[in-house]
């Protein structure tokens, strides 16, 4: 494969920034939300918007013609979703992923160590169970569940523990303690209950039960993700990039009308026109006034109407560009506020070792 700038371009974007969030968390503090809806609704479903922005760009730019790529194109993404698949999702329940798999084989575990071991009079949730109240409140529900659903016959203490979870699922405080139990002996007693009823060897099992991965080596499936993603798609471009950029330039009607429209609704549907001419009588005036809402929400319509096809139905690769600075963003982002630096890296290397070998070898 001949070596060219974009071929250094994109087998160098993602440990490049990986380098900077490093160097920038050293100097920065991010509080990142979690269940944030980028992370939520993007993030966590990047591969299906991936693909989705993928194959449509093959589409809309004769992937599938007789001097169509596709055929390249698919063998492409069928090694990195099967690598995907196998790397971060489970066959089965009784399956772990990859990722946990190196996890549990390095020391770590599923833990459910709810309460503080602290002496303080009332009873307290432990800080490292889960990072945010709502998540807190939402595993503590799960695992009140996984509890209830699994005990048959529990003991006493096993009981209290359940009662405790529920108190504090109703009420989001503590209350005095017993004397006659400690938080760690229902802390021992919840994660060998839980642990005896069933093999918890993945972290979405775990956290289907409420509890949270300690110890261990964590590659970050984030950073596998994001790196998987943009390789793809930037990958992708080099096949369709020049009749992408052969399409863009002969859309100027867009522009026209984009220059229309907007114009129209910055002058405030010609609110400033009227205001220097207004019209000979009152009546006029009020009517012409009463027409400026309709005449800026037609404007609004076809602009949103006119960018959304031009976008999505004749130049797609603006979303694929688009969605590839999402990536990279949150790759960044990622870098900086989450995971070791060793974490980090294991799911970069993870990523290239099948990523770079498929756009270096199959291209």
């Amino acid at each position: 494969m001949e070596l060219s700038l974009y071929k250094i371009f994109l087998f160098s974007l993602c440990p490049l920034t990986l380098l900077v969030g490093q160097l920038v968390s050293f100097r920065v503090h991010l509080e990142v939300d979690k269940d944030g809806w980028l992370n939520t609704y993007f993030v966590k479903q990047g591969w299906f918007w991936t693909s989705l922005v993928g194959w449509w760009c093959m589409i809309r730019y004769g992937g599938f013609g007789p001097r169509g790529t596709w055929k390249r194109t698919l063998l492409r993404y069928a090694i990195l979703t099967v690598w995907w698949f196998v790397f971060t999702q489970s066959l089965w329940s009784e399956a772990a992923p990859l990722m946990d798999l190196v996890f549990t084989a390095t020391g770590g575990r599923c833990s459910f160590e709810v309460f503080d071991l602290s002496d303080s009079p009332t009873w307290g949730i432990n800080e490292k169970f889960h990072d945010t109240f709502s998540r807190r409140q939402s595993s503590l529900q799960k695992l009140y569940n996984a509890l209830k659903k699994g005990a048959q016959n529990p003991p006493s203490l096993l009981q209290n523990a359940v009662s405790e979870i529920e108190y504090w699922i109703s009420e989001g405080k503590g209350h005095l303690r017993g004397e006659d139990v400690t938080p760690s002996q229902l802390n021992s007693l919840i994660d060998s209950a839980l642990h005896s009823w069933k093999k918890i060897n993945s972290s979405n099992l775990c956290r289907s039960m409420g509890g949270y991965w300690i110890g261990g080596h964590d590659p970050s499936g984030h950073i596998f993700l994001i790196t998987l993603m943009c390789m793809f798609l930037l990958g992708e471009l080099q096949a369709i990039g020049k009749r992408a950029l052969r399409v863009l330039k002969t859309h100027n009607k867009y522009w026209q009308q984009l220059r229309e429209h907007g114009t129209s609704v910055l002058t405030l549907g010609g609110l400033w026109n009227l205001v220097a001419h207004p019209p000979a009588t009152k009546k006029q005036l009020f009517k012409q006034l009463g027409l400026i809402p309709l005449d800026i929400s037609q404007h609004l319509t076809q602009l949103f109407g006119a960018t959304a096809k031009f976008i999505v139905w004749e130049n797609p690769v603006v979303l694929l560009v688009l969605f590839t600075f999402l990536w990279w963003w949150s790759l960044l982002i990622t870098t900086i506020a989450f995971h070791t630096l060793w974490e980090q890296l294991s799911g970069l290397l993870c990523a290239y070792i099948v990523a770079g070998f498929v756009y270096w070898k199959l291209v």
